[in-house]
């Protein structure tokens, strides 16, 4: 069978154990998105420079790809950092020169997925030297805009169950040919969505042949394990100065909220509940509580659900997984981000005695 290459996994996840199901539970950081400034305005030029003729480089172990980003971007240039092989996935991007004084002066765009722990240190330690220094300061000083969370469910497909995320009722289903079927569940510009999709474990069964271009991919369902994909994307809106109570600080990563204590899920036979009691007439496609809420008070003419009604749902809902003891491995999760973290967390201090002034 023809299936999307974006719905099969290449890459390696944290094992964090099993739930009450014996279902196979993994976890990771899946992008990390922060942005930084600068002390002084001729650190920012110098810096500028040296990005500019890194653009104009040819380098052993990494290729640089220059983008001048469209009209409407909050920045006018960026740089694409990937590896030396021809199809390389790109590793980081660096976008710079921001069109409003108030943004941030440089922004860092990791995909860490791609990486084991010493090629993120390696790859660290590779700008930092292009840069002079300055970088490891500006992770020091950077402040998170956007952090996915991937927490994967093995034998378990979308439909299994009906998703939904507190104190949100948007929703959006997805089911394209030659692709598995996929829900996001909350607003794309709100502080958190999730999204939950099917995916095939490539590194579980022999390896796959394909191009490297290739959009589609033939593939035996029975020789690969496949599992549910549950991401968290987490976009907090503030910065350091912003009297918002949201910044997280690329230093405070470890200690970021869980991002799915808001998810709620509920069993497949809510559904047929809510038929045989005349509270739907029909099944809504998407396996999602939002839609069925919907359905329901158009089916009801109701302005709002009846309280038995919503004691009935919550009488429904189950625990996939404690999402409180998964969160106790965030911690490792934060570990695998290696330097990204560490040297934040260690230049942070280091700033913070500096500028402490003796009594």
């Amino acid at each position: 069978m023809k299936l999307n290459k974006r719905n099969i996994e290449f890459c390696c996840s944290l094992d964090i154990g099993m739930n009450t199901r014996d279902q196979k539970l993994k976890m990771r950081v899946d992008k990390l998105c922060v942005v930084s400034q600068f002390d002084k305005n001729t650190e920012m030029k110098i810096t500028y420079a040296k990005l500019k003729r890194m653009r104009h480089k040819e380098f052993k172990q990494y290729r640089v790809q220059y983008i001048l980003n469209k009209v409407g971007k909050p920045y006018r240039k960026a740089l694409l950092i990937r590896g030396k092989k021809k199809h390389s996935p790109v590793l980081l991007r660096i976008d710079y020169s921001p069109i409003n004084r108030n943004t941030g002066g440089i922004r860092l765009d990791f995909r860490p997925q791609h990486m084991e722990s010493t090629k993120i240190d390696h790859l660290l330690s590779w700008i930092n030297s292009r840069l002079g220094g300055i970088f490891y300061q500006l992770l020091a000083q950077a402040w998170i805009t956007q952090i996915d969370v991937a927490l994967d469910v093995y034998k378990c497909k979308l439909d299994d169950y009906i998703w939904g995320l507190e104190r949100s009722g948007k929703t959006a289903y997805f089911d394209k040919e030659n692709g598995l079927p996929g829900l996001r569940i909350g607003s794309c510009r709100s502080l958190l969505h999730i999204l939950c999709y099917g995916k095939v474990d490539a590194n579980s069964g022999r390896k796959l042949i394909f191009r490297e271009r290739a959009k589609f991919i033939n593939i035996n369902f029975d020789e690969y394990q496949q599992f549910l994909r549950i991401e968290a994307r987490y976009r907090p809106n503030a910065k350091p100065t912003s009297k918002k109570g949201n910044v997280l600080m690329l230093a405070h990563l470890s200690e970021m909220r869980n991002p799915f204590e808001r998810l709620r899920i509920y069993s497949k036979d809510l559904g047929d509940v809510l038929l045989e009691r005349g509270l739907l007439c029909t099944l809504p496609d998407a396996p999602s509580i939002a839609e069925m809420k919907r359905y329901m008070l158009a089916t009801m003419q109701y302005p709002r659900l009846p309280r038995k009604v919503e004691r009935l749902i919550a009488e429904h809902e189950i625990d996939l997984f404690d999402k409180y003891t998964v969160w106790t491995q965030w911690s490792r999760c934060v570990a695998h981000l290696s330097g990204i973290f560490s040297i934040a967390t260690v230049f942070c201090v280091h700033r913070r005695v500096h500028n402490e002034k003796p009594e």
